[in-house]
């Protein structure tokens, strides 16, 4: 009995690290050295001769900013929709739809939850001064405030 000793390609893989590439204006060599691979290595991934070990997928996803889901599927995510647009989109429409749906929506979006509570902190930090886990301890808003000062005062 012979045993085919095959394994799993991944769909499409070079037109991931192709399209990411040239998207981001990037050379061959410089996304080889940066994962740490010869020019001629990422070349055959590139051309489909051979594929990246799973050791250099967190560092392709690094520097061509792709999802490890985007490399395993063989399709960039983005569909070339850039922030601005996005942002455009998204505000209007933001007002029609309730606070734990736009929520939820964001939440089923967002492919690395640790990065994006880690950009919300930064964010939050740097107009504020202080970081999200403070934000438990605030009032949600102004007239949740008020109200709190009514009670405090016994004018509610």
């Amino acid at each position: 009995m012979k045993i085919n000793h095959t394994y799993l390609r991944f769909p499409v893989l070079e037109n991931v690290l192709r399209e990411a590439r040239e998207a981001l204006h990037l050379k061959q060599a410089e996304v080889a050295e940066y994962v740490g691979v010869t020019t001629q290595t990422y070349l055959k991934w590139e051309n489909g001769k051979n594929e990246p070990k799973a050791s250099h997928l967190k560092k392709l996803t690094e520097i061509l900013k792709v999802t490890g889901s985007e490399l395993i599927d063989g399709q960039l995510i983005n569909d070339g929709v850039d922030q601005l647009s996005f942002m455009q989109k998204v505000s209007p429409a933001r007002t029609f739809i309730d606070d734990i749906t736009f929520l939820s929506l964001i939440y089923n979006g967002v492919e690395n939850k640790d990065k994006f509570l880690s950009d919300l902190d930064r964010s939050v930090k740097k107009l504020h001064g202080f970081g999200i886990e403070h934000l438990d301890n605030m009032p949600i808003s102004v007239e949740e405030e008020a109200n709190k000062k009514m009670e405090e005062i016994g004018m509610k």
